[in-house]
């Protein structure tokens, strides 16, 4: 398995676990590729680039306007401070200075929904100058748990559609979304991994944080879909303060709005199917002590991977210790281990790049069961 990073004594990896961020979530086709060179190639005043891909993109997806940002996590920080700062300058410039003094920069946030997805989804709303009221429990919310916090300090609802949330007895996006309205709050939806890029700004979102790299499969970028223009160029004024930290380059912001038109298009394919899948599964299946199971996406996207549950008394490992073996290798076989302490693993077919790394794992759950 050679590729650039083999060539430079970096281990090559076959991800099986899903676009993460860890494992430089995904690839791009060629078309975005070709797109990237030609945009680094070149020249262009980045305050005009950054106002066409968001004209671009939302009349790709159905909104007023967008911003491009450098990731979903950017999005949500930079949603954040456009909220506290509006189109005022100075505030841009000096909000460090200015949020202690404030009081109107409170964000109301379910406690089942205060995730690390990798870093806490707190700092991001607190990197905008947010401050978190967590409403609600860990294992259950209700609307009124969110309408009971709202007071003249409050200048968000967020809202995270994502597998790392809880799931159980939770409030949907769509009412939460509707009570915002109801109540003229602003509602930030984080849907970085979402793969559809218009519902939740079509159920009035006023913000919606995507990944570019992610669902999309583009280079390393995001954008925030907004429903209103005002709010995207509050949200691009902030390039003058702290989104400077933040800036996305010329040619990621192109290869954004290639991959977006690629991925409307239907033109993401992905290589391994769903009946390559089962295959997988069946012949697990006859490997002692292994159990698989096809299981959909726990947050219900139409997502599908194969469960794999390890009888250490009989594989002769638990699922941790399989983990560690997978990843130790070269190439390093990277699964979605989130249940590992719990006796099984998950192969996500999504990033795979070839019928051959399927296999591949195939034979190296075999050599592990045999002590290899």
């Amino acid at each position: 398995m050679e590729n650039i990073y083999s060539r430079n004594g970096i281990r090559p990896v076959i991800n099986a676990s899903g676009r993460m961020t860890k494992l430089g979530v995904s690839t791009i086709n060629k078309a975005v590729g070709k797109t990237v060179v030609e945009a680094a190639s070149n020249y262009v005043v980045m305050n005009e680039l950054y106002q066409f891909a968001g004209r671009k993109i939302g009349e790709m997806i159905g909104t007023e306007d967008a911003c491009v940002t450098s990731s979903a996590s950017a999005g949500i920080a930079l949603s954040v401070a456009s909220l506290i700062c509006g189109n005022n300058l100075q505030k841009v410039q000096h909000i460090c200075d200015i949020i202690p003094e404030l009081s109107r920069r409170e964000v109301i946030l379910l406690k089942g929904h205060n995730v690390d997805f990798g870093a806490p989804i707190a700092e991001m709303i607190q990197l905008g100058g947010g401050k978190i009221v967590e409403v609600g429990y860990a294992n259950g919310s209700n609307l009124s748990d969110i309408e009971n916090a709202v007071n003249d300090n409050t200048i968000a609802i967020f809202f995270v559609k994502s597998h790392h949330c809880v799931q159980k007895d939770m409030v949907d996006v769509q009412s939460v979304i509707q009570l915002a309205n109801t109540l003229k709050i602003p509602c930030i939806v984080d849907a970085a991994a979402e793969e559809d890029l218009k519902i939740y700004a079509a159920m009035g979102a006023d913000f919606v944080c995507y990944s570019g790299a992610k669902a999309i499969e583009g280079p390393t970028s995001g954008f925030v879909a907004c429903k209103t223009k005002e709010y995207a160029d509050n949200m691009r004024l902030q390039y003058k303060g702290i989104g400077r930290a933040m800036k996305v380059g010329k040619e990621c912001t192109m290869g954004l709005v290639k991959a977006i038109e690629c991925y409307l298009a239907g033109e993401n394919v992905q290589v391994i199917s769903k009946n390559d899948l089962e295959n997988f599964m069946e012949i697990v299946n006859k490997i002692n002590g292994c159990k698989a199971s096809i299981i959909q996406d726990e947050a219900g996207r139409e997502i599908y991977r194969c469960k794999i549950n390890f009888n250490k008394d009989e594989y002769g490992l638990d699922a941790m210790e399989v983990v560690k073996k997978l990843q130790e290798g070269t190439p390093a076989i990277f699964t979605r281990d989130y249940q590992a302490n719990i006796g099984s693993i998950a192969i996500d077919p999504r990033p795979l790049n070839s019928i051959d790394e399927l296999n591949f794992i195939l034979t190296r759950l075999i050599e592990i069961g045999k002590g290899e």
